[in-house]
């Protein structure tokens, strides 16, 4: 007696199902996440073509436009600029200071502010600026 040969068809998982999972969980990533806000010192950054962004941990000084210092964030008086640096400097003894000048600051303010800084014990320092939008 001859038996027909019956070929089975394989399940296949559901794709439809397992992409509508994906998608659920990455807007649940999304919408869950938190973001890092900058602070809400209004300043103007000069714009140069070779902008970078920094990588690493950094002290981060803003000049305002009306010459106010902040250091991570902090109002901190000039003459208490360099003790300031100082105390960071034995936190973080190779770090970095990145500076955030409004352009309408006077260079010699900003020149003063590296001179401390230098004097405090930081090798490293970067000026932020915003890249040009050469689209228009």
């Amino acid at each position: 007696m001859k038996f027909r040969d019956f070929r089975r068809v394989k399940a296949q998982p559901g794709l439809t199902a397992m992409i509508d999972i994906i998608f659920l969980l990455l807007i649940f990533f999304v919408l869950s996440s938190t973001f890092v806000l900058q602070p809400a010192i209004k300043i103007e950054l000069p714009k140069t073509l070779t902008s970078q962004l920094p990588v690493r941990k950094e002290v981060v000084v803003i000049i305002a436009r009306d010459k106010r210092v902040f250091i991570n964030n902090k109002l901190t008086k000039y003459s208490e600029i360099f003790d300031r640096f100082q105390k960071e400097s034995k936190i973080q003894p190779n770090g970095t200071v990145v500076i955030r000048a409004d352009r309408d600051v006077a260079h010699g303010f900003v020149v003063k502010v590296m001179d401390i800084v230098k004097q405090a014990g930081f090798p490293n320092l970067a000026i932020a600026t915003e890249p040009v939008n050469l689209e228009k």
